[in-house]
């Protein structure tokens, strides 16, 4: 299984709206733009986490995370998805410091313009501890 990055555009998806829209259980779809993965493609059971970059951001940071349902790999198709806990929780006060600064750099390489980045395997623990900690350090 694979872990992947999508990175929302406030153009489009305004974290406002992610708060309002996005809930833990719901199904949804999205359209994927420009993809890293080398090769690979989501798949149903991989996870994926939605973040916004700090470029034309006010509020940057992780947001919660999700099943992916299904993806056809095709330029129109949509990215289906379930979001699970703790993305209520993420999308209130997302992780947003240094080592998501870090991570988020490790992952997205030097093309910061995609929609979807598969996270190399050794970057996932990274991900994993630091939603962790995030979330302790707020008493959730």
């Amino acid at each position: 299984m694979s872990t992947w990055l999508y990175q929302l555009s406030t153009d489009i998806w305004e974290p406002e709206r992610y708060r309002l829209d996005i809930w833990e259980g719901e199904r949804w779809n999205w359209p994927v733009g420009g993809k890293s993965g080398a090769g690979q493609t989501p798949q149903a059971g991989d996870t994926v986490v939605f973040f916004y970059a700090p470029s034309r951001g006010t509020d940057p940071g992780f947001y919660g995370w999700a099943v992916v349902l299904e993806w056809f790999d095709k330029s129109s198709s949509p990215l289906y998805f379930r979001p699970t806990s703790p993305s209520d929780r993420l999308k209130m006060d997302p992780w947003w410091n240094e080592e998501a600064k870090a991570l988020a750099e490790d992952i997205r390489g030097p093309m910061k313009q995609r929609t979807l980045w598969m996270i190399q395997e050794d970057l996932v623990p990274r991900l994993r501890q630091g939603i962790r900690a995030w979330l302790a350090s707020k008493g959730a």
